[in-house]
């Protein structure tokens, strides 16, 4: 999979960007987003947000191209309650985008920007996932209170908005603020420690980290780094 940035103007509706070619999904984390994706004849879907790393073959005729929105912007782009986007996608009547992946790229960034003008985000949603990611650790209850809704109000309209559960979202994101400071750990010389990790990132101990990376991934976080430095230094020879 190869990551591409994504237009300034677009940054408030799109997390990131992206083109996957080859025979199947690569070993990744989940991601707890709704993907605009391309198929390689220029049809387009949704694709529902992840718990679990996505597993099988990639179709076939061409790379696959996709746009992740940020979490809570599907409702407001495209007209669709995010939990009623399937996992394995759906079809959406937007006309097609042919041509090369970078062609259907640009054609799938075209698409959000003539929608962006109507695109409403739920406000109160928006607090709650900067909260959560700013304190994984931290019980949705108090998400709930510090943007002034119950637990409740908050579970029902943050599945709409989303399309995860609140805890189902955190989870997640703790798994991506651990794999991030082993990164960083990395790029300074240093070996993650897990332990230390685990407490940064919301998890209970070492332990509980591990067993949610087997759990979402099937693999502990430090196969993942070994499987990204390997991608890294194969698409940068020295």
């Amino acid at each position: 999979m190869t990551g591409l940035s994504v237009p300034a103007d677009l940054a408030h509706l799109v997390a990131g960007s992206w083109i996957l070619d080859g025979a199947a999904v690569p070993r990744a984390l989940p991601q707890p987003a709704v993907d605009l994706v391309v198929m390689p004849d220029g049809r387009c879907r949704l694709a529902g947000p992840e718990t679990h790393r996505r597993q099988g073959p990639l179709p076939p005729g061409g790379a696959l191209v996709g746009v992740r929105l940020r979490p809570g912007t599907a409702p407001g782009l495209f007209g669709v309650a995010a939990d009623e986007v399937p996992l394995a996608g759906a079809p959406i009547e937007v006309g097609r985008l042919p041509g090369t992946a970078q062609a259907r790229l640009t054609g799938a960034f075209a698409l959000v920007r003539a929608r962006a003008g109507q695109c409403r985000v739920d406000e109160q949603v928006r607090r709650a996932l900067a909260f959560m990611h700013a304190a994984p650790g931290a019980p949705v209850a108090r998400h709930a209170t510090e943007v002034g809704l119950s637990e409740r109000q908050l579970r029902r309209r943050f599945v709409v908005a989303v399309g995860l559960r609140p805890k189902a979202y955190i989870r997640v994101v703790r798994l991506h603020g651990a794999l991030d400071a082993a990164r960083t750990a990395l790029s300074r010389g240093e070996p993650p420690q897990w332990a230390e990790i685990a407490g940064q990132c919301g998890f209970y101990d070492q332990s509980h980290l591990l067993a949610e990376f087997r759990e979402a991934v099937g693999v502990p976080p430090s196969t993942l780094l070994r499987d990204v430095r390997f991608l890294q230094s194969s698409r940068n020879p020295g």
